[in-house]
C-alpha cells in the first residue's frame, strides 16, 4: 500500500489537511463546509480507484490542530480501506495502476 503525504495548513484562520497527490487535495478541518468536504472526499475516491494508499501526516507544531489532524487522519485511513475494499469487491477498480 501506498503512502502518501499531507501538511496541516493554516490561512488565515482557518486549518486544512493538504494531501499531497500530483494535485494537492484539501480537507477543511477547523470549519463546516460541507461542499469543501465533500468535494475532496469525491476526489479522494477518485484516486482510490487507482490504487490502495494510506495518508501520513507531516510533522508540524503539535498545537490542538496537529493533533486534531492527526486523529481525523486516523479515522480517514481506515474509511479510505473499506471504500477502496468494497471497490475491490464491486469491480469498481481502475485496470491498471496511475497517479492522476
Amino acid at each position: 500500500m501506498e503512502t502518501i503525504k499531507a501538511d496541516l495548513r493554516k490561512e488565515e484562520e482557518k486549518y486544512f489537511i493538504d494531501i499531497l497527490f500530483s494535485t494537492t487535495i484539501s480537507i477543511p478541518i477547523s470549519d463546516d463546509d460541507h461542499n469543501g468536504v465533500k468535494s475532496a472526499f469525491n476526489q479522494l475516491i477518485e484516486q482510490l480507484k487507482n490504487r490502495a494508499f494510506s495518508i501520513e501526516l507531516n510533522e508540524a507544531d503539535k498545537d490542538l490542530f496537529y493533533h486534531v489532524a492527526v486523529e481525523y487522519i486516523e479515522q480517514l485511513n481506515s474509511e479510505l480501506l473499506s471504500v477502496h475494499q468494497e471497490m475491490e469487491h464491486y469491480g469498481f477498480l481502475s485496470d491498471t495502476p496511475q497517479e492522476q
